[in-house]
């Protein structure tokens, strides 16, 4: 099973670089399961400082080989269905005249929304923006204005980009930079996969990407918020004995043992650990997870488990607190065995494929998936259904309410610019070849 794994993660990785296609997010989808499944290089997972060490078994390798070839299957299939001039060409967009107005306004209420958000999560803990240790900003990670200062962020950024309103970009990014000061690197990651699908749409390959300086700055954005991020961010935050403790890691294992697949190490012991403990839940672990789709459910009571819950507590008791991530593919193989993976990957692959065609129908809502959809196809693979579910709400919640503030402000502008007295209009403006109004 493991040299399938291999050539399977080849074989896929071949097809998403070298196929005529653009970079889409199903290539999102792809690699960053390769980025979370990259411990199955090496066979096994371990936590020196835990005395923990999980080895990948011919199961374990068969989910994941399961999910890439659904994965794979799906990606030739809609790229065969597709028509050959949507792939060769840009995706068209529906015309409309205040689609850059309306983007900037969601960009504008974003980054006002967003910064109020952020203040009230620094104002009821000031020190948590200088806290010297992860634990502490992590035991605030559940802070809805902090959630929610993410997403506004990440929709400011996005149509920002969109609307080519530097300002308002230069300002959304700004936020998203003090949120990764404080702790978190949720904002960053998916506004830099939403602009990277973004800045692709005109290339009709991803070979024509490495011109494009927008694309690789953003790629190396993101690898060093994902992989040097944990080591600088020692450096700022943490005691003096704790940076020292990092860097005599470093000096003994090597700069690759700090900067290699450290997003990955979390996921991949609570996936493997499962496993060995032979948890099953059944298909109601999923309907209990769809509670996370109702509003204000901390309010009503409403405590939903994740998979966590199960492997990290009973099983890995020797973890002190909670936090160590999710794994996807571990719930679905507890929800109903191999079959239920085919299901969940079917499903999912679909689900990335059919948002991905709306994405391209109206250039008002593109910012809504460019900004959920990073969230379902990179960040799926750190969570299971209850935190998907919970951040799909937050990014489609956010969204309509930046949406409709949006359409109220241009509609009013609009009726405002109609209204006689209120705006002198300057002279009518002559096309070139055509005779001025009598």
């Amino acid at each position: 099973m493991y040299f399938l794994f291999l050539f399977t993660i080849l074989a896929g990785a071949s097809y998403f670089v070298f196929a005529p296609r653009r970079f889409d997010f199903l290539s999102v989808f792809f690699f960053s399961g390769v980025m979370y499944m990259s411990f199955a290089i090496t066979g096994s997972v371990e936590f020196q400082s835990l005395g923990l060490s999980y080895t990948y078994t011919p199961r374990s390798y068969a989910i994941i080989v399961t999910f890439f070839l659904v994965l794979l299957a799906g990606t030739i299939v809609r790229d065969l269905l597709a028509p050959p001039a949507a792939r060769a060409a840009p995706p068209a967009y529906v015309e409309d005249p205040d689609a850059s107005n309306h983007l900037a306004m969601v960009a504008a209420g974003g980054v006002l929304l967003g910064a109020g958000c952020i203040a009230l999560y620094v104002l009821n803990d000031p020190w948590l923006v200088l806290a010297d240790d992860k634990t502490t900003v992590l035991d605030n990670t559940g802070s809805r204005p902090r959630s929610y200062a993410e997403m506004f962020t990440i929709h400011a950024i996005v149509a920002a980009y969109l609307s080519r309103r530097h300002f308002l970009l230069a300002a959304a990014a700004a936020l998203a930079l003090f949120i990764l000061f404080i702790g978190h690197r949720f904002a960053v990651v998916m506004s830099v996969l939403g602009i990277l699908v973004a800045a692709s749409a005109r290339s009709p390959a991803v070979r024509a990407l490495y011109r494009r300086r927008v694309f690789c700055v953003g790629c190396i954005a993101a690898v060093l918020v994902l992989t040097g991020y944990r080591m600088f961010r020692p450096v700022v935050f943490m005691s003096s004995s704790e940076t020292l403790h990092l860097f005599d890691n470093i000096v003994a294992g090597g700069l690759s043992s700090v900067l290699t697949f450290n997003e990955a190490a979390g996921p991949a012991l609570i996936f493997l650990a499962g496993l060995e403990a032979g948890i099953h839940l059944g298909y109601g672990h999923f309907l209990s997870a769809l509670p996370s789709l109702l509003v204000f459910m901390a309010e009503a009571g409403i405590d939903v488990q994740s998979y966590n819950d199960y492997v990290e507590g009973p099983v890995l008791a020797e973890i002190p607190g909670k936090g160590l991530a999710d794994s996807n593919l571990g719930s679905w193989y507890a929800v109903g065995g191999m079959s239920a993976v085919v299901i969940f990957s079917c499903a999912y692959t679909g689900l990335v494929i059919f948002l991905s065609s709306l994405m391209h129908r109206a250039r008002r809502s593109r910012s809504l998936y460019l900004a959920w959809l990073p969230i379902l196809t990179f960040y799926n693979f750190r969570n299971d259904f209850a935190q998907v579910f919970y951040l799909s709400k937050q990014a489609v919640l956010t969204w309509l309410l930046l949406a409709g503030f949006a359409a109220i402000v241009v509609a009013a502008n609009r009726s405002s610019a109609a209204r006689p007295g209120v705006f002198t209009a300057g002279p009518p403006r002559v096309l070139r070849g055509t005779a001025p109004p009598a």
